[in-house]
């Protein structure tokens, strides 16, 4: 028992990880059970097999899905590090239990490019929110790891393949306009995972050059709690010696940040850039 919590803990899976992954899963499944079914909409991935198993042979959502990713998951677990398999796991078997749900309002309407981008903005959102808690939900994230293992294609190439692959078979049970619209929704899907994933999260690095650098720091520190890096450098024009601080912050810390640069040194440069990631064990003593 104690090996078990041992590994489990070496694992370093957080409440806040379990929490965002079934919450993701569950908006993904009400999605897809309340609005693309009931709109025949086709989908890209594992679920995109799951629907038209559904559509061809009234196969249960549930139930093909979870077979299908158990299939996916044994092959390609390797792959993955074991924190993101778990939680990828985790994420399957939330989506098995909401999927199995019954559907308690069906949503219609003639105008299906509204289902279509509503139903493609809430699975951007729900799969944002579960990579964004480091899971996955199987399907075309481990088919991309295998094609990118084995035939050296990009994860991004594998993925797009595999959901056009899927997506064809469509046109000859959902129809072709259908299957336009389905194309439609796994673009704004994917724009909408782009974005959620971009702004939760997301840091800005803000580079400031001043002579009055250590007291614009100070006042920083004492004000925000904002750590940063002093950089010593030399003008390419002046020769002169410059000191540049160097910091990371959320959008929200840097609206407060400009305005207290600028009022300890009006004619200070100040760069600000987004940044993609920002990792450490402990951002405030690197910083």
């Amino acid at each position: 028992m104690n090996s078990i919590w041992n590994y489990w803990r070496k694992l370093n899976i957080k409440s806040t990880e379990l929490i965002g992954v079934a919450v993701g899963a569950f908006i993904y499944s009400m999605t897809y059970n309340y609005l693309l079914l009931p709109s025949h909409l086709g989908e890209g991935g594992a679920m995109g097999i799951t629907a038209l198993l559904y559509y061809a042979f009234g196969v249960p959502s549930y139930l093909s899905n979870l077979l299908i990713n158990a299939v996916l998951i044994v092959i390609g677990y390797r792959l993955f590090e074991k924190k993101t398999t778990y939680l990828t796991i985790w994420a399957i078997a939330w989506m098995t239990v909401f999927l199995k749900i019954p559907v308690f309002y069906t949503y219609h309407t003639h105008e299906l490019i509204v289902p279509t981008l509503l139903a493609g903005a809430l699975t951007g959102i729900s799969i944002g929110l579960i990579f964004r808690f480091n899971g996955t939900i199987a399907g075309d994230t481990i088919i991309g790891k295998i094609l990118n293992y084995f035939f050296g294609i990009s994860l991004g190439t594998g993925s797009l393949i595999f959901d056009l692959f899927i997506v064809v078979p469509f046109i000859m049970i959902i129809g072709f306009t259908n299957t336009v619209l389905t194309v439609i929704y796994l673009y704004v899907y994917s724009v909408f995972t782009n974005q959620f994933l971009a702004n939760i999260g997301a840091k800005k690095a803000v580079l400031v050059v001043s002579p009055k650098y250590r007291q614009i720091a100070v006042t920083i520190s004492k004000e925000l709690n904002q750590e940063m890096t002093i950089f010593n450098g030399t003008g390419y024009y002046s020769d002169a010696d410059q000191h540049m601080l160097y910091m990371i912050a959320g959008p929200r810390r840097v609206t407060k940040l400009v305005p207290i640069i600028e009022s300890e040194d009006k004619n200070a440069l100040i760069v600000i850039e987004n940044i993609r990631s920002a990792r450490g064990l402990d951002m405030r003593r690197i910083l």
